[in-house]
């Protein structure tokens, strides 16, 4: 694995509240690359090309990117989610976030979202500004 450059990093860092982070890392990434400008604004070339939305082949970022992301926590009456993530912690009554890709979150059962959710919320968030990390599913003991 490459490791980012100093100008990537710290155009990251400028750019994104929480530090690292995997989108923080792409667009250190890019930086490094060339491909974008430390400034914020995308290389632009000559011809424009017609949007065509990528396909999900293999794994990875680009999939984790890809996937839609939902509020198990938040479900709304209608049997659907609400999507992941929170204006502002200080503006809204909306708990913390318990955030899954909808795909899974259609696969689990109604006690194992009310467990994933307890025990997320159960963790103290934001501790030095990062987020904290509460496994999905409980380890089964045996």
């Amino acid at each position: 694995m490459a490791k980012l450059c100093a100008k990537g990093k710290a155009a990251a860092k400028r750019k994104f509240d929480v530090y690292p982070s995997a989108y923080a890392n792409m667009y250190a990434s890019a930086v490094c690359s060339g491909k974008v400008k430390p400034g914020g604004k995308k290389k632009t070339k000559k011809k424009k090309k017609l949007k065509v939305k990528r396909a999900s082949t293999g794994g990875g970022l680009r999939k984790w990117v890809d996937e839609k992301w939902v509020d198990i926590g938040a479900p709304k009456k209608n049997g659907k989610y609400q999507p992941c993530g929170r204006k502002s912690t200080k503006k809204t009554k909306r708990k913390y976030p318990k955030c899954v890709p909808l795909a899974k979150a259609q696969r689990m059962s109604k006690s194992q979202k009310t467990s994933a959710v307890k025990r997320k919320r159960a963790k103290a968030q934001g501790v030095s500004g990062k987020p904290t990390f509460v496994k999905t599913f409980k380890k089964k003991t045996a």
